[in-house]
């Protein structure tokens, strides 16, 4: 029996309603899967909404897990993907998830602050250059710090696994070999890497990364940030970005899967193990396609004669000082009641144990060195 449920209200309700396999195929973006008491038996056809496109490195990583879920159980469960915010708006995942419009959804923490706000800890810069490092912590502080797990609590849904986006690049048309140079500069910016910007007196321009190929030619913007070296051939700079920069300042951004609460509850014990599992791979599926996509990426930039760059570590570090965005972080959730504090010390603890044990380079690092994915 396959479990499926209108949108709206009567989705928010969770009422059992059985229908047809054939129909649970074709219903597309009109329906969402159902819970309720669910016997071995129950087939659930769970819809995933998500910003990314069919064929970007973030959807591909999300498709490998819907696959193994799908093999886990044997099609027990599946997934039904939401392209390109065809089903909500990118900053409407979590409370899509809530009401029953979406089962699933991907959720990127610069749409995340009033949503879940701790998990915007990992938005930091200068925290850490290792995106694998990074995936890990965002999964660790899930089980190891309450007011982080909290806010997912609250708000209905579980956390599954992260998507990795890489370290921030920095893409200009005019040289930068000083963090001085960027002074006065407009940069297509985003999150907290406008306050980054900022800090050394740029001017940080938001604009959604579709607009930044067109910025650039028109000269409305200088420069661009808050992309990682996976992204830019999906948005067409990476056959024409003249001097592309490391700005020393790491992860600055993920984003992650989540599902609704009640619809997990609502699935029988294996077929919940089965997401588990499918998720514990995902750190590795997701930098392997993110690796795939910086590797596209790098070929592109390199024959289009892209000059490449990074900043001084004395002057990253006094960046970072200037820049002071970890304790502002703090500050301003600490007003608002949550325990900020905690969730920091608890991030960068965590990127102290797990720096140690990852020997993963970073794409952009490889690709300036000529190292091949």
């Amino acid at each position: 029996m396959t479990y499926q449920a209108t949108r709206g209200v009567a989705a928010r309700a969770r009422l059992l309603r059985p229908v047809a396999i054939a129909a649970a195929v074709t219903i597309g973006a009109a329906g969402l899967a159902a819970c309720g008491p669910a016997g071995e038996d129950d087939t659930f056809v769970l819809h995933y909404t998500t910003y990314s496109s069919p064929t970007s490195d973030q959807s591909k990583a999300v498709q490998r897990w819907a696959e193994e879920v799908e093999q886990r159980t044997d099609g027990g469960v599946t997934v039904r993907f939401h392209y390109s915010e065809s089903l909500v708006d990118a900053d409407e995942a979590v409370r899509a998830s809530q009401d029953g419009r979406a089962d699933l959804a991907q959720v990127g923490s610069i749409y995340a602050a009033s949503d879940l706000s701790m998990f915007t800890v990992i938005e930091l810069p200068f925290e850490t250059n290792n995106p694998e490092v990074q995936m890990t912590a965002i999964m660790r502080l899930y089980e190891e710090n309450q007011t982080y797990r909290e806010d997912f609590e609250r708000q209905g849904v579980r956390f599954l696994f992260p998507i990795p986006l890489g370290n921030a690049v920095l893409g200009t048309n005019r040289p930068v070999e000083s963090v001085d140079d960027l002074r006065g500069r407009s940069i297509r910016s985003g999150g907290l890497m406008s306050e980054v910007m900022l800090a050394v007196g740029a001017n940080p321009v938001a604009m959604t990364a579709n607009d930044i190929y067109e910025s650039l030619e028109r000269g409305v913007v200088d420069g661009y940030t808050a992309l990682a070296v996976a992204n830019l051939s999906t948005f067409g700079l990476a056959k024409t970005t003249r001097y592309l920069t490391d700005p020393g300042v790491g992860a600055y951004s993920s984003s992650i899967v989540v599902v609704n609460e009640e619809v997990y509850q609502s699935m029988p014990d294996r077929y919940q193990q089965a997401l588990q599992a499918a998720s514990d791979n995902s750190i590795a599926n997701g930098l392997e396609e993110m690796d795939a996509a910086a590797g596209t990426a790098c070929a592109e930039l390199k024959a289009a004669g892209t000059e490449f760059g990074a900043f001084p570590e004395d002057q990253v570090a006094d960046w970072k000082e200037r820049a002071d965005i970890a304790e502002s972080w703090v500050a301003r959730y600490e007003q608002k009641g949550y325990d900020a504090r905690s969730v920091l010390e608890d991030y960068r603890r965590i990127i102290d144990e797990e720096t140690p044990r990852s020997d993963y380079r970073a794409p952009l690092a490889a690709c300036m060195k000529g190292e091949v994915r």
